[in-house]
């Protein structure tokens, strides 16, 4: 048994004040002459020993209420925690846009959880932390938790059920002699993975709570691209998915700059998708949104999109200039420059997006180091070795970018038979894999020993003849072969042409129009403007500076943690709009498919489900609360008192 005001013990001393009395309390007797003396000293012998008995009793009972008092003013308890002297509640509520779900009430799941929350948490007991997507707010007061609980709003970032339980585990790692009940008030979706059970701590007691009689319904936009582009028109398709609905003729509208554009209707099958075809002006329109009306959840009826500035691709051309890349870099989408060697200007490579060399018979070390330079910078590279070519100078330039070696130079017809379907590089590029395709022969080339290479075509021998390397942020892509002569004629196979365009434009992504919330987001923006002041993105009231590097008239922009809203921002220099971004909310919360519990209930005694966050609070304190004896030492108390008084009355002296 221990005491939660073991210092009230010390009023036990007061029980030396009626034992003073008992003892210093002296009868007096008057002296009475009787005829009969021997018969009155046995009635007075008998008198003295009955009242001594009472009165002794009397003094016992009396002794037993107060300490019994006593004792119950000290509190004391059976601890059913041994060795867990402290308690405190975790709770983690779960705030993502999925929340947004209703209960059976109407109300918002985040709102539904946090009211039952507010209205039970006089009964919490011991200090509270509070997590959520965002925050963790550790040892509230019941106060301080109230109101962090009412300012709680939806958060976009997702994050896993792991990540929480890892945060849990270091927020209370370190407190000793403590109990931890921890309640985690989520949906619990797929996305979010199995739980991790080495993350479960056997000493703690996890309370899940799960909300019940929810509609798992919902339709979605799920994305927007650029389907085509041309000088007139740009085609738009939008895709959208139903979850656990069917529907029929629901309104799809397309605003843009702001402005109603278009509308049209889509029926939609329960698990079912389907694409909507907008054609909008190439010229005027630079923003806009995709809308729908679903009462399921908010965050994923729209979808925003700007559409990117089209600029010209800078390819230049160092060494032979070669008549087929004419036709690839056709001018409207390129800007192809072609220089010899010994007229190069190599301030000007850090101004492209593409160089090419071709065919060089040797490369010096200032051309060498400016072209690693211009690859750390988001720069490609491509690389094809002449017959002749000192390979001296070109395993420098490898070993530069740790790429390996070129070893010997061979002369045999080799056949090009392999395409690697699977590389990122051909997306969108082959439909399916062809197995008739007439395959170039090239006469001579090299053999190479590349390291961290990924093959893009491959010999029939499985050696090497294009291959991406990829270089901090950039790219170099090394060709075996030369592309002149006659015995070469890759040059006029149906493969230079994917090959040699998706250089100059994969990776750069340009035909993305938007961006989405809680990744890193990447974009290139164009600008004159070569001052000093750093380039801003803007909406309404919300501004903030971004991360971004400026090479030239290119900056490279990244963001992470910002912007938290959908919508359409602006890049601002000098207060003058560059150019606009489109940012949306993650669509994976739009699944509406949940994962179950019950088995890690029926793996661990210490996992608890409930539906409800009021009977997983009340259970939890029932489950740990102390076992409190103060109220059978008050009874104690009042028994005893009631014994003083039947003694006094009905016991004779």
């Amino acid at each position: 048994m221990q005491f939660k005001y073991p210092e009230v013990l010390f009023f036990l001393f007061l029980l030396l004040i009626p034992l003073l009395i008992h003892l210093f309390q002296l009868q007096k007797f008057k002296k009475e002459a009787f005829t009969n003396v021997r018969f009155l000293k046995e009635i007075e012998l008998e008198t003295r020993k009955s009242s001594k008995l009472k009165k002794l009793l009397i003094l016992l009972s009396r002794l037993l209420a107060f300490t019994a008092l006593i004792m119950a003013f000290a509190q004391p308890f059976i601890n059913k925690n041994e060795n867990l002297d402290k308690r405190e509640s975790i709770y983690y509520l779960d705030n993502s846009l999925s929340m947004q779900i209703k209960a059976a009430t109407g109300i918002d799941q985040l709102q539904f959880n946090k009211n039952h929350l507010l209205d039970k948490a006089a009964s919490i007991e011991g200090i509270q932390t509070l997590l959520s997507n965002q925050n963790l707010h550790g040892e509230l007061d019941s106060k301080t938790f109230k109101n962090r609980l009412v300012n709680l709003d939806y958060y976009p970032i997702h994050k896993n059920i792991n990540q929480i339980l890892l945060e849990i585990n270091s927020n209370h790692k370190g407190k000793r002699n403590t109990l931890f009940d921890i309640f985690l008030l989520s949906d619990f979706q797929n996305i979010n993975g199995l739980i991790d059970t080495n993350l479960i701590d056997e000493k703690q007691q996890y309370n899940f709570v799960v909300p019940a009689n929810i509609e798992h319904k919902n339709i979605s936009i799920d994305s927007i691209w650029i389907a085509e582009r041309n000088a007139k028109d740009i085609t738009l398709i939008s895709r959208l998915t139903s979850h656990g609905l069917n529907i029929d003729d629901l309104s799809v509208s397309l605003n843009l700059n702001e402005v109603l554009y278009g509308k049209s209707t889509v029926n939609l099958l329960a698990g079912t998708s389907k694409e909507i075809v907008f054609k909008i002006p190439a010229t005027g329109a630079t923003s806009g949104k995709i809308a729908i009306s679903d009462h399921s959840l908010n965050f994923d009826n729209e979808l925003f999109f700007s559409i990117p500035k089209s600029y010209r691709t800078k390819v230049l051309v160092i060494g032979r200039k070669s008549d087929f890349l004419n036709r690839i870099y056709q001018k409207d989408a390129f800007e192809l420059t072609k220089v010899s060697y010994k007229d190069l200007d190599q301030s000007q490579i850090t101004k492209q997006d593409l160089i090419i060399l071709d065919e060089l018979e040797t490369l010096s070390n200032p051309l060498i180091q400016t072209l690693n330079s211009f690859v750390q910078n988001k720069g490609k590279l491509v690389i094809i070795p002449a017959t002749t070519s000192e390979i001296g100078s070109y395993n420098k330039l490898l070993q530069s970018f740790d790429a390996g070696s070129i070893l010997e130079k061979f002369n045999a017809d080799k056949k090009i038979s392999r395409i690697n379907y699977e590389h990122p590089f051909f997306n969108n590029v082959f439909e399916k894999e062809i197995y008739n395709f007439q395959y170039p022969i090239l006469t001579e080339g090299f053999t190479m020993l590349l390291k961290n290479a990924s093959p893009l075509l491959q010999f029939d021998d499985l050696t090497d003849f294009a291959s991406e390397i990829k270089y901090k942020d950039g790219k170099v892509y090394v060709i075996a072969s030369p592309l002149s002569g006659p015995g070469n004629k890759f040059s006029n196979s149906p493969l230079v042409v994917p090959l040699f365009y998706n250089f100059s434009l994969e990776g750069q992504n340009n035909e993305a129009i938007y961006k989405t919330i809680g990744q890193t987001n990447h974009m290139m923006v164009q600008s004159a403007n070569t001052g000093d002041q750093p380039l801003k993105i803007v909406r309404n009231e919300l501004e903030f500076i971004p991360l971004q590097s400026k090479n030239n008239d290119k900056i490279r922009v990244t963001t992470n943690d910002y912007p938290l809203t959908a919508g359409i921002y602006e890049f601002k220099s000098n207060e003058q709009i560059i150019e606009k971004v489109a940012y949306n909310y993650n669509r994976k919360e739009s699944d509406l498919t949940y994962q179950s519990l019950q088995p890690l209930v029926d793996q661990y005694s210490n996992i608890y489900l409930y539906e409800s966050i009021g009977k997983a609070i009340k259970d939890g304190n029932q489950r740990n609360n102390n076992k409190n004896l103060w109220q059978l030492f008050i009874i104690f108390a009042l028994v005893f008192l009631v014994l003083e008084i039947l003694l006094q009355k009905f016991l004779k002296n």
